[in-house]
């Protein structure tokens, strides 16, 4: 159920992409079979391809270990091996390469009425990129920052997911699939106030013992 991608060479003829849900199981002729470690053979959905990458997503119910994945459909087929895990958690950067500024949202709450919220800006973006827009704390407007990623919906249980913001532990309010996009997951948590004039600070996902890799935000 998670997000993946692979690269390599002659992956495909031409370059396609899927326009609609569900995903297509062949997308430019291209289709790409996964044979989990069960000898299972499963049909991987197809979000991209291209002559160097297939981006994909690893179909549901693929059983835990090394698995072998073949393209078929280019020039001529290839076979390459991977390992499948439970999780895999990943948070995503709006630099697309998995670090700087978190791909986040944030929702401020008034703390009088929790039915009053509003949205709060993580980052910002120009030609040069994306940078992060200071998030403010205060005892009256407490903040929740929602992180998207992916290979974290399998999580064992809810307790076994665990953010950490400038090295302090948070529990995640939620911890699972996000709506509307194949392979999205997303991570809720509430923004402690002693964060308050942390600055640029990084962040890491850790679920069932598999830690993500680093991403940032700003508190002010």
């Amino acid at each position: 159920g998670s997000l993946a991608s692979l690269y390599g060479q002659n992956l495909a003829g031409a370059t396609g992409q899927a326009g609609s849900l569900p995903l297509p199981i062949s997308l430019g002729g291209i289709t790409l079979a996964v044979t989990d470690s069960a000898g299972v053979p499963r049909n991987a959905p197809l979000l991209y391809v291209s002559p160097s990458q297939i981006n994909f997503l690893v179909p549901d119910n693929t059983a835990p270990g090394t698995a072998t994945f073949v393209v078929a459909g280019g020039a001529a087929a290839q076979s390459f091996p991977a390992a499948v895990q439970p999780v895999a958690p990943t948070l995503f950067s709006m630099s697309g390469t998995g670090s700087g500024v978190a791909a986040a949202l944030a929702v401020a709450v008034q703390a009088a009425n929790p039915q009053l919220q509003s949205p709060v800006p993580v980052f910002q973006c120009g030609d040069l990129g994306c940078v992060s827009v200071p998030l403010v704390l205060g005892v009256d407007r407490p903040l929740y920052v929602s992180f998207y990623g992916t290979g974290i919906r399998n999580r064992s249980s809810l307790a076994n997911a665990m953010v950490t913001i400038d090295g302090a532990d948070i529990p995640a309010l939620y911890a699972g699939p996000a709506p509307n996009y194949a392979g999205l997951d997303q991570v809720n948590v509430g923004l402690p106030l002693t964060l308050r004039g942390s600055g640029e600070i990084q962040v890491t996902l850790a679920v069932d013992g598999q830690t993500s890799n680093v991403v940032t935000i700003n508190v002010q």
